[in-house]
């Protein structure tokens, strides 16, 4: 006498709390173990399942992706093609907030909209000039490295020696034509 069959409990998906049902796979009704197992009742529950709430930018623009056209807005190109938010909300996917763009028009439409580049144009904040790094140009950046100071320089002191000499910002002082020291 074959066994008798163990009663299969009910249970629901976690994602839409539908009723699971043992499933037949070429006419054999599923395995219990894999019933008891299965969490979702399909595959586009259990997708929508590891959606999260707070995605990550690149999720963003990734669903965006599937919603752009074939050909750029504005130039007509097929290559290099991005989805662009007009409104600048990247979660806001709907179709009349969605531009197809190529790059460079993407470029041109941020640049014609207020948007600068993405790197800081930043100025030494000791003599104006373009700065590199630590907001320092860089003359005063080496100094900074070299002698723990950006304004300290190595002038000639007599025929073989150097000293250290603080070179403060502003105007270059005044030179007194009586001065002996003076050519």
């Amino acid at each position: 006498m074959p066994m008798p069959r163990k009663p299969v409990p009910q249970r629901h998906c976690q994602y839409c709390a539908a009723p699971l049902e043992r499933k037949n796979y070429n006419g054999r009704l599923e395995e219990r173990a894999n019933y008891m197992r299965r969490k979702y009742c399909d595959q586009r529950c259990f997708g929508n399942s590891l959606r999260k709430e707070h995605p990550t930018l690149a999720a963003l623009q990734k669903r965006a992706s599937r919603l752009r056209g074939a050909e750029c807005q504005a130039c007509g190109a097929t290559t290099n093609l991005a989805a662009h938010h007009v409104d600048g909300n990247p979660a806001n996917n709907a179709l009349p907030n969605l531009m197809t763009l190529c790059g460079s028009c993407h470029t041109r439409w941020h640049w014609g909209h207020g948007k600068k580049s993405l790197k800081r144009q930043s100025v030494c904040m000791f003599c104006g000039q373009p700065a590199r790094r630590l907001d320092m140009c860089q003359k005063h950046y080496q100094r900074f490295k070299r002698y723990g100071s950006p304004f300290l320089t190595k002038k000639k002191h007599g025929l073989h020696g150097f000293v250290l000499v603080e070179e403060l910002p502003g105007p270059p002082a005044p030179v007194n034509p009586n001065s002996p020291t003076n050519p």
